[in-house]
């Protein structure tokens, strides 16, 4: 397989996350799971010595240097100046996020007027990009679970709540899966092989989803994944995982095309389930 080429390579890390969800696919094998390492440990990448990196990542160290070199930098050096760079930008305090906001007052530019058109993006680029057949595939395992479980924190509980409230309305038998880190984990390892995890977590990740979806997954339980970015840990080659971006408002992320596509889950789910007992009728 050969790698690919950039003339010009992302020299912001902001820049770079995309850019290798992208190509991720074109990359070979050894090279992906590099990838994936270097989005979930920016930290590590940006703070140790080649050595140290390959080896928590599992590669030999010319692995590394052959990562950099074919996203198109000079070597590995140049590429870890991006992710040093990156540990200058960590997420504003919410404070500093309403500072930002208060820049020369523009009667066009209003907080409401912001965020309609964040939200108007998001929802637009999901209509266009959305891949409706995996939408379809997974609202099928939740039309044919015996129950859906559902978890997510931070960000992601209004979206756990929503989806919750519209699968019952809709006769689909569903839980949240709440508690404590090694409560919820040994709740996760009760679930059965008719059931369903529907895993829901937006960047920078929550360690607690991961781990339930890999508990799920390895006790042969169908897992849905709601998530921001095919290199999220919870978009896995084993579970169904359905991709969703917000656009941004001064560090300040919506959730106005997450809950469009929740809905649009549940009310598939409903729709084949509904279809299923008709068929079982007739």
């Amino acid at each position: 397989m050969l790698e690919i080429e950039t003339l010009s390579p992302p020299r912001t890390f902001s820049n770079l996350k995309p850019w290798l969800q992208n190509h991720y696919r074109d990359l070979p094998k050894r090279l992906q799971s590099v990838a994936v390492f270097a989005l979930h440990n920016p930290d590590v990448i940006a703070l140790n010595t080649v050595a140290v990196i390959s080896e928590q990542a599992g590669v030999t160290p010319s692995t590394m240097v052959r990562f950099a070199k074919s996203i198109g930098y000079q070597g590995f050096s140049d590429m870890q100046e991006v992710f040093q760079q990156s540990m200058r930008h960590v997420p504003q305090p919410y404070s500093e996020r309403l500072s930002s906001m208060q820049g020369p007052v523009d009667l066009e530019q209003t907080v409401l007027s912001q965020f309609t058109q964040a939200a108007t993006e998001s929802i637009s680029r999901l209509e266009q990009q959305a891949d409706e057949a995996a939408i379809k595939q997974a609202s099928l395992q939740l039309a044919c679970a015996r129950t859906v479980y559902i978890a997510g924190q931070g960000r992601a509980e209004p979206v756990v709540a929503y989806l919750h409230y519209t699968l019952v309305k809709l006769g689909i038998h569903a839980t949240l899966l709440q508690g404590t880190s090694p409560t919820i984990t040994d709740k996760a390892r009760m679930l059965r092989e008719d059931e369903v995890l529907v895993a829901i977590s937006f960047s920078p990740y929550t360690a607690n989803t991961k781990e339930l979806v890999d508990v799920c997954l390895g006790n042969g339980v169908k897992v849905v994944a709601i998530t921001d970015s095919t290199l999220s840990p919870i978009a896995r080659t084993d579970d169904y995982h359905l991709e969703v971006l917000e656009e941004e408002v001064s560090g300040f992320r919506g959730l106005s095309a997450t809950m469009c596509l929740a809905l649009c889950l549940a009310v598939e789910a409903g729709k084949q389930r509904v279809e299923r007992q008709e068929m079982a009728l007739s």
